[in-house]
């Protein structure tokens, strides 16, 4: 268990590092500009949040015991990278087209501020991969289930702050209901909230149906979800000349549909599993744990 949570905790502590820059980036932009700029991080960020939630739609009717880790990746489509900054009045040009928090590092756009001064707008934490862990214990009885993933409370310096990741979830067996039926179906509501330091609080909820069919090595899976994520940002605006401004908004996910199909590898207490979801963003996500 400290292993996973070891884990989890390098993924989170990597993450933090790159929110720190990207808060240092946002103070070079106004408030006019930034919501194009960092609404792709919030897409990735929702949709690997929203991700690994379940492996099988198999509920024990005694006593079913899961802990393991869970690790979500997004791979950045070009479409990600670049986007048209609306400057405002005081910069000439006041439209340009620069990169995202996403893209090239070397691509921020130059114009000029109040035909001053040149400014170069931040470029991107140049990512091509967005990777996510959490460590996910869940207890699965009287054909029902309880989710629990979290990373707990790390202080990764005094700028950034402390990050903490704690997520709730229920699922109920609906195939119990239907005698004889071929295949295990579920539905599952999820919960989770994410922290990291004054800078972001995000909320995710996801709600799915899911299916499974046990073999005797492996289990086929899949099912549909509705999600929701929303992400609130703070930092301050610094000028190129003037006084700085605080700035809070808050950003929601696109994805909002996600479809899944997955494949587990159970043997003896160990489950292995991978899948794939297709939205809005498409996320890889695979898992590691033991279940007695």
């Amino acid at each position: 268990m400290n292993r996973i949570i070891i884990l989890v905790g390098i993924f989170i502590v990597l993450f933090s590092t790159v929110s720190a820059q990207v808060d240092n980036n946002l103070t070079k932009l106004p408030e006019s500009a930034v919501k194009g700029y960092i609404q792709p991080l919030v897409d990735v960020m929702g949709a690997n949040l929203n991700s690994g939630l379940y492996h099988t739609a198999s509920m024990s009717k005694l006593f079913r015991f899961y802990v393991g880790v869970k690790g979500m990746a997004v791979f950045v489509p070009s479409s990600m990278k670049e986007f048209t900054a609306e400057l405002g009045s005081d910069y000439n040009p006041s439209s340009v087209k620069t990169a995202t928090v996403l893209g090239k590092k070397d691509g921020g756009a130059r114009t000029r501020y109040r035909n001053l001064q040149d400014v170069d707008l931040p470029g991107g934490i140049g990512l091509t991969l967005v990777p996510l862990a959490v460590s996910q214990v869940s207890l699965s009885t009287m054909n029902s289930e309880l989710l629990v993933r979290f990373v707990p409370l790390i202080k990764i310096n005094d700028d950034i702050g402390s990050v903490n990741l704690l997520g709730i979830g229920l699922g109920h067996s609906i195939s119990q209901y239907i005698p004889m039926f071929p295949v295990n179906v579920a539905i599952q509501g999820v919960y989770q909230q994410l922290k990291i330091g004054n800078y972001l609080k995000a909320t995710a909820l996801s709600v799915n149906a899911h299916a499974s069919k046990s073999f005797i090595f492996f289990t086929l899976y899949g099912g549909v979800g509705y999600e929701t994520f929303s992400a609130d940002i703070n930092y301050s605006y610094e000028p190129p000349i003037g006084t700085p401004q605080e700035i809070s908004l808050s950003l929601k996910g696109k994805n909002n549909f996600r479809a899944t199909a997955g494949l587990k590898l159970g043997l003896a207490i160990f489950d292995l599993n991978v899948d794939y979801s297709i939205g809005s963003v498409n996320v890889l996500s695979a898992g590691f744990g033991f279940s007695f």
